[in-house]
């Protein structure tokens, strides 16, 4: 089976006092690009005085490997998988055991929206992703389309409508993060008020809370969920 993209790195345009304040611990890499290492993933940190929110993934897929920029990069720069700003990289994601603060260990999942759900799933299909699972569901209001993908050891939720128009139109955008805590009751007592509070998530035995970051000028909307059960790290 051919090899699958695995996320490396996420470049985000906040700036890294934001982070800071919400319990991450930040590390100054040699790129001179402050950085947030969850797992296997780095959360690279561009400020807030140029383009905000998520900007850019980093993916590593051995038969397309080149080198990594390190420039900020721009969000409205056109990506190579239907919208989305993306970089093809050599770099082989090292897995952390690192704990931060805020007991954050990792990253659930990464949400993308489409206007057309089918044709962002035939781009990524295109590159190497492979379709794992899909839904339609109502529970966040209107009904939408779920698609679920493996990017590495980070879940890829690509939501949509389920009535596409003839003419969608617009590309592929990041949406937000969900970050796992190795445990959610001591992460609300640390963060207070930057935590809302907890509620069931879909899956079954897991619970799931709004991380307010743009509070502390952050600009990517994330939530931190509680460990799946039965998993070790959590404590």
């Amino acid at each position: 089976m051919a090899a699958e993209p695995t996320l490396c790195t996420l470049h985000i345009g906040d700036d890294p006092t934001t982070w800071r304040a919400a319990g991450f611990d930040i590390s100054q890499r040699s790129t001179t690009i402050p950085a947030i290492q969850l797992g296997a993933v780095s959360i690279q940190l561009h400020g807030a005085d140029g383009p905000r929110g998520l900007l850019r993934w980093d993916l590593v897929l051995p038969e397309r490997s080149t080198s990594q920029a390190d420039s900020p990069p721009s969000a409205s720069a056109g990506g190579d998988l239907d919208g989305l700003p993306t970089a093809w990289v050599a770099d082989t994601p090292k897995a952390s055991l690192a704990t931060h603060p805020n007991r954050m260990s990792s990253i659930d999942h990464i949400v993308v929206s489409s206007p057309d759900v089918d044709r962002t799933v035939r781009a990524l299909t295109t590159h190497g992703f492979r379709e794992r699972r899909r839904r339609t569901t109502g529970r966040y209001g209107a009904p939408m389309v779920q698609v679920f993908f493996w990017v590495g050891d980070v879940i890829l939720e690509l939501v949509g409508p389920t009535d596409v128009p003839a003419d969608p139109g617009g590309p592929a955008a990041f949406f937000g993060l969900a970050l796992t805590s190795a445990n959610l009751a001591a992460t609300a007592v640390g963060l207070g008020d930057l935590l809302g509070p907890p509620r069931e998530a879909v899956q079954p035995g897991r619970f799931i809370s709004t991380l307010r970051l743009d509070r502390v000028g952050g600009s990517v909307p994330t939530v931190i969920m509680s460990p799946h059960p039965g998993d070790p790290a959590s404590a």
